[in-house]
C-alpha cells in the first residue's frame, strides 16, 4: 500500500477583530487585547446586546485589480475572504509569476454568507419598490461567492467548493481540502472560512434564542468557561490557508508553517438541534486523533469552540474529558473573549492560532475567565499567555444541526 501523502501549510492569511495580519492577530491574543467593542455597522439601541467583534475594513487590502467593480458590491464576508486568501497566497509564494500552478483547488466554508445583503435588499424593496432592487443582490448574497471571487480574482480555473456546515463550515472546508490532497485529487489548495453577519436580523434571531450576552462592558464579554458566562458575542472575520502536498512544498523550497495531520466530522446533537452531544463530539475528536495517528497524550492544547454559552461550554469540556480521560487532560483555551464568535470562520481562525502557538511555543489565554466554573476544576485553562511546547493541537468546531468537525494540526517537523 502506498504511504499517505502528507499535507502541510505554506501560507496563512487572517482578517479578524484583532487585526488583519497574522502578526497583529497573534499579538492581540498574547497580550489579552479585546477585539470586541460597540456595534458600528447598525444602530443596536433596540437590542440588549450592543457589542460585536468587528473587522476594521480600513485594514483590509485594497480591492483594486481584477473584478474590483464587482467586489465592491459583494457582501462583506467576500472581502474578508479575499483579503485572507491574498495574504495566504503571498505568504506561500505559490504563484511566483502571478499565475496559479496546475493541480489546485479552492475550498471555502461559509454559513450565513450574505445575510446582511438579504436584509438590506428586502428593506430596500419594501421602502422603494421592486424596481429599486440592485442587480447585484443575488450575486452578493450567495455563499459560494467567497470561493468564486477568490478563484476569479487570482485566475484560478481549478475546481472550487463551498461547504455550508453551519459554524463547522470552515473546519470542514480545511478537512476536505486536506483529504483531496492526500488522495491525489489535487496537489495544493486554498482552504478556510469567512463570515460577516453583523446586521439587525442576526441580533434578532440570536436574542430570540437567548444566545447573546447582554453584557455592556466590551472588556468583560463574552466569558468562556466562567461561572458567570451568559452567552456569546457575535464576531466576523476570515482565515485562509495554502495547503500543499509536503514533498511538492519541499521541492519548491516553501517555508512550512505546520501540518494538517488529522480530520474528522460526524453528526449528533444534544437536547435540541442547536446543542452539542457529548458522546458524538467525543467520537469526532477520537476519530481525528486516529486519523492523525496520535495518542490523546500527544495533544498539547485543545483550541475549543467555547463561546461563553452555559450549556455549550460545559458539553464541549465533557467531551474533552471523555476523549482524553481525567488523568491526561491537555491545556484548553478559547479565543472568543478576544474575537467574538466567528461562525464559519471559527475553526480556521483557531487553526491560525494553533499554528502560531506551536511556532512560538506559547499557548494563548482565555480572556475574561475570572472565576472558572467549579464544574471545570480539573481543566488547565490558561488566563495569561504561557510558555509551552505544544507539538500537536486539536481544533474543534460545531454547527447547528449536530455538525461536529475536528482538525489536528502539528508542528512542521512532526508531520
Amino acid at each position: 500500500m502506498a504511504s499517505r501523502r502528507n499535507v502541510v501549510v505554506t501560507g496563512m492569511g487572517v482578517a479578524s477583530p484583532l487585526g488583519c495580519t497574522a502578526g497583529g492577530f497573534w499579538d492581540g491574543l498574547l497580550t489579552g487585547r479585546a477585539g470586541i467593542g460597540p456595534v458600528t455597522r447598525f444602530d443596536p439601541a433596540r437590542f440588549a446586546c450592543r457589542l460585536a467583534g468587528e473587522v476594521d475594513d480600513g485594514r483590509l487590502d485594497p480591492v483594486d485589480g481584477p473584478f474590483s467593480f464587482e467586489i465592491k458590491r459583494m457582501s462583506t464576508f467576500v472581502r474578508h475572504a479575499l483579503h485572507a486568501a491574498g495574504r495566504a497566497i503571498g505568504d506561500s509564494r505559490l504563484f511566483p509569476d502571478g499565475r496559479p500552478p496546475p493541480g489546485g483547488a479552492v475550498f471555502m466554508g461559509v454559513a450565513m454568507g450574505g445575510l446582511p445583503s438579504i436584509e438590506a435588499g428586502v428593506l430596500r424593496q419594501e421602502r422603494h419598490g421592486v424596481r429599486k432592487t440592485t442587480p447585484f443582490l443575488i450575486p452578493s448574497l450567495i455563499p459560494n461567492m467567497a470561493a468564486s471571487m477568490i478563484a476569479l480574482r487570482h485566475a484560478i480555473t481549478a475546481p472550487q467548493r463551498t461547504v455550508a456546515g453551519a459554524c463547522a463550515s470552515g473546519s470542514q472546508a480545511i478537512g476536505e481540502a486536506a483529504e483531496a490532497i492526500r488522495s491525489g485529487a489535487c496537489d495544493w489548495a486554498l482552504a478556510g472560512g469567512a463570515e460577516a453577519v453583523t446586521t439587525p436580523i442576526t441580533w434578532s434571531g440570536f436574542e430570540a434564542m437567548h444566545a447573546l450576552s447582554p453584557g455592556e462592558d466590551a472588556g468583560r464579554a463574552p466569558r468562556p468557561f466562567d461561572r458567570a458566562r451568559d452567552g456569546m458575542i457575535c464576531g466576523e472575520g476570515a482565515a485562509v490557508f495554502v495547503l500543499e502536498e509536503r514533498s511538492r512544498a519541499e521541492a519548491r523550497g516553501a517555508a512550512i508553517l505546520g501540518a494538517v495531520g488529522g480530520y474528522a466530522t460526524n453528526s449528533g446533537c444534544g437536547e435540541d438541534i442547536t446543542g452539542i452531544a457529548v458522546a458524538d463530539t467525543a467520537a469526532c475528536m477520537a476519530a481525528a486523533l486516529d486519523d492523525a495517528g496520535l495518542a490523546p497524550s500527544e495533544i498539547g492544547c485543545v483550541f475549543a469552540q467555547a463561546s461563553g454559552m452555559v450549556r455549550g461550554d460545559a458539553a464541549e469540556l465533557a467531551a474533552v474529558r471523555a476523549t482524553f480521560g481525567p488523568a491526561r487532560l491537555p491545556a484548553v483555551t478559547s479565543i472568543k473573549g478576544h474575537t467574538g464568535y466567528l461562525f464559519a470562520a471559527n475553526g480556521p481562525v483557531n487553526v491560525a492560532a494553533a499554528l502560531l502557538a506551536m511556532r512560538d511555543r506559547l499557548v494563548p489565554p482565555t480572556r475574561n475567565l475570572d472565576a472558572p466554573d467549579p464544574e471545570f476544576g480539573e481543566f488547565d485553562i490558561p488566563t495569561a499567555a504561557r510558555r509551552a511546547e505544544p507539538r500537536h493541537c486539536l481544533v474543534n468546531a460545531f454547527g447547528f444541526g449536530g455538525i461536529n468537525a475536528t482538525l489536528v494540526v502539528s508542528r512542521p517537523d512532526l508531520s
